[in-house]
């Protein structure tokens, strides 16, 4: 198997799913900015639905988000929902728009950054627990995380033609 064929099936965005949920919970832990950590996951899930689609997008987002939500012991399904959510937005933006131009990636993120924070929001809502400056906080992850999926981008693009 090589490079191509791997990242164009779910080897590869499992791979770079489970060294970006290693890294968030072991080294960027140690680094956070006002309590928040880049969601590395989003990026990976985000990149893989601009790669391959709304439909291998929402699968690695919600295989992604239920091993962040068992592993850190939250809400099971508060954050498998908002990646599955973040990667189908991504893929219908690769659907709709060419993937090829630079603000593609930061828009995605943006956009699966606010998803994903609706659910949690609706969730904690529903469970009744408060969530204070969250326009501050959604702000400070997506400058915090937007970056990485620069780093990655080169790994997951692939320059097709318009349609």
């Amino acid at each position: 198997m090589n490079f191509k064929t791997a990242m164009d099936g779910y080897l590869g965005p499992a791979l770079f799913g489970l060294v970006a949920f290693l890294l968030r919970v072991s080294l960027f832990a140690r680094l956070p900015i006002d309590g928040v950590t880049p969601d590395l996951l989003l990026v990976v899930v985000v990149m893989t639905a601009l790669r391959q689609g709304a439909y291998r997008g929402m699968i690695v987002g919600l295989v992604g988000g239920l091993v962040e939500d068992v592993a850190t012991g939250r809400l099971i399904g508060m954050h498998a929902l908002g990646l599955m959510l973040a990667g189908l937005a991504a893929g219908f933006l690769r659907r709709r728009l060419y993937p090829d131009p630079w603000f593609i990636p930061l828009l995605a993120v943006l956009l699966g950054i606010l998803l994903q924070e609706l659910v949690v929001v609706t969730t904690f809502f529903v469970v009744h627990l408060s969530v204070q400056q969250l326009p501050l906080l959604v702000g400070i992850e997506y400058i915090y995380t937007a970056p990485f999926a620069y780093i990655i981008r080169p790994v997951f693009h692939r320059p097709e033609a318009p349609a």
